[in-house]
């Protein structure tokens, strides 16, 4: 028997990777449009940004359509705000806009495996 008998079959995969969304035009598509399948991903705007970030899913963010992703505005301008959990299955499904035209999103996604 190995010390993973009984172990939680909900935890987080192993296998993943991650990649950055920069918005170049105000706006922009997880893993740039191209598919990319997973068991879900965190989502973070970087602390450089100057501008709100807005996401959404499957349709295109604007300042009137997603949700805000966490700004770090006050006190430690160095440190980040909480990673955003998105239960998804692919990460070209996210969609990101910004007043700020050079954004930049990171994204923490997990695929299937152990």
């Amino acid at each position: 028997m190995g010390q993973y008998k009984n172990a939680d079959a909900q935890r987080i995969r192993s296998t993943g990777g991650a990649v950055r969304v920069t918005l170049d035009t105000k706006v922009g598509q997880g893993n740039d449009g191209t598919s990319l399948p997973c068991l879900g991903c965190y989502v973070q705007a970087a602390i450089a940004n100057t501008s709100v970030v807005y996401m959404n899913i499957d349709v295109a963010a604007s300042a009137d359509l997603g949700i805000e992703l966490g700004k770090q505005i006050d006190g430690n301008s160095t440190a980040a705000c909480q990673p955003l959990w998105i239960p998804i299955d692919d990460v070209s499904s996210l969609y990101f806009y910004s007043e700020d035209a050079d954004a930049v999103i990171d994204i923490l996604y997990f695929k299937g495996g152990s």
